[in-house]
């Protein structure tokens, strides 16, 4: 049941929380750099995990997939929360949490497909 769109769903993700990464470090806001440091470390341990298990297997785990969407949300919202971002911080943050956040959530849709095409009850 894989598609290529899932697959490179989970690859952009994966990228997605790398450009997130590396745009912290555009800013010189130290507690700025470190939550975006340490949510896209995280967030990007469960998207090679999901882009893994959609190589292995075909299909997205759905835990993963809201884990990675809801670290794309905070990428999205982080910014803001911060006074002191500069605009080249700001914008590459927010650019990757919305790929993350816009990707994640369509690999848990497809997951919750898959799960219900199988018809089992249960899940992950």
């Amino acid at each position: 049941m894989e598609s290529r769109f899932t697959t490179a769903a989970a690859y952009v993700t994966v990228v997605a929380l790398v450009g997130a990464f590396a745009g912290a470090f555009l800013d010189p806001t130290e507690a700025f750099r470190g939550s975006v440091t340490a949510s896209a470390l995280v967030g990007l341990v469960f998207a090679g995990y999901n882009a893994y298990t959609v190589r292995e297997s075909g299909t997205p785990r759905f835990a993963t997939s809201v884990i990675v969407t809801v670290f794309g949300l905070w990428l999205t919202v982080a910014p803001l929360t911060y006074p002191d971002v500069n605009f080249a911080g700001t914008a590459a943050v927010q650019f990757s949490g919305m790929l993350v956040a816009a990707f994640g959530g369509h690999l848990a849709l497809d997951a919750v497909e898959a799960l219900v095409a199988s018809g089992t009850a249960h899940g992950d």
